[in-house]
């Protein structure tokens, strides 16, 4: 058979794409006698098509490179930029006084950089981005590209503790459509066992089964003095508790009481102003 442009055994070399896709494979440790049967088993073809698109018999799609790339956490420009740079190093990127997580891709050493340039250095810790004027001490590299990594915002967890279920679990939904991470309890003695795990504020039924749960409030006060902690009842209005017995726990305790039923706006707003005034 005469060797065609397809052929990567004839004397042309292999088409753009497919010089993209080995690369990308290549630079994340795919090995090439294994490239086409990872292809076939990742984006589900036959070994034999992936075998034509492998050897360049078939032609690649801009939709099939962007796929391939996603299963690397590549995008289609990363794909098609053939990988000809040097390799991503982990380091951090300065921000003022904020150190945010990155890749690095590291160039030459630059002996005068401009002050204003965001320049590469090796620190004792790693690699790092920093502006050129902060780089006094150290050899400085040019950055040919920065993937920034910001670290995801931890919410505010709340536990929440009451023996009617459904509400518990009511709660628990709106805290999270309020952005918190919400944790339900249904007796004393679960969160009670869980209070060395984080909790930043609680919601708490002042009464869970057939008893109170000062003993609870006391113990997460001796823990966190300030943690907002929010009590509910419906016990004062039914006559079941005295309104002095809730008044001397609130001074002794410090926290905000609510009647039931819960009204989950006043609730959360509660809470804000509570974390809010921390």
């Amino acid at each position: 058979m005469t060797p065609n442009a397809a052929d990567p055994a004839g004397d042309d070399p292999p088409s753009l794409s497919v010089r993209c896709v080995r690369a990308l494979m290549e630079r994340h440790g795919v090995p090439k006698y294994r490239q086409s049967a990872w292809l076939a088993t990742s984006i589900g073809l036959s070994y034999a098509q992936a075998h034509r698109r492998m050897s360049g018999a078939a032609a690649w799609t801009l939709e099939e490179l962007e796929r391939v790339g996603a299963l690397f956490g590549e995008s289609l420009i990363e794909v098609v930029s053939l990988g000809e740079a040097r390799g991503s190093v982990p380091a951090t990127m300065r921000l003022g006084t904020a150190s945010v997580p990155c890749d690095l891709w590291i160039g030459e050493v630059v002996e005068h950089p401009k002050p204003d340039s965001i320049v590469a250095v090796k620190t004792s810790s790693g690699w790092a981005a920093v502006c050129a004027s902060e780089a006094t001490d150290a050899s400085t590299y040019s950055v040919e590209r920065i993937h920034a990594k910001p670290r995801a915002l931890a919410r505010t967890v709340i536990a929440v503790l009451d023996d009617d279920r459904d509400l518990t679990n009511s709660i628990c939904a709106h805290l999270q459509d309020s952005g918190y991470e919400a944790r339900p309890y249904y007796r004393t003695a679960d969160l009670q066992s869980a209070l060395d795990s984080r909790h930043d504020g609680y919601v708490i039924d002042w009464i869970v089964g057939e008893s109170s749960t000062a003993q609870l409030i006391a113990s997460i006060r001796s823990r966190d003095p300030a943690a907002p902690i929010v009590v509910l009842t419906a016990q004062v209005l039914a006559g079941v508790v005295q309104e002095s017995e809730i008044a001397d726990a609130v001074a002794r305790y410090d926290f905000v009481f609510a009647e039931k039923p819960v009204r989950m706006a006043i609730l959360s707003a509660s809470l804000a102003r509570a974390f809010a005034a921390k």
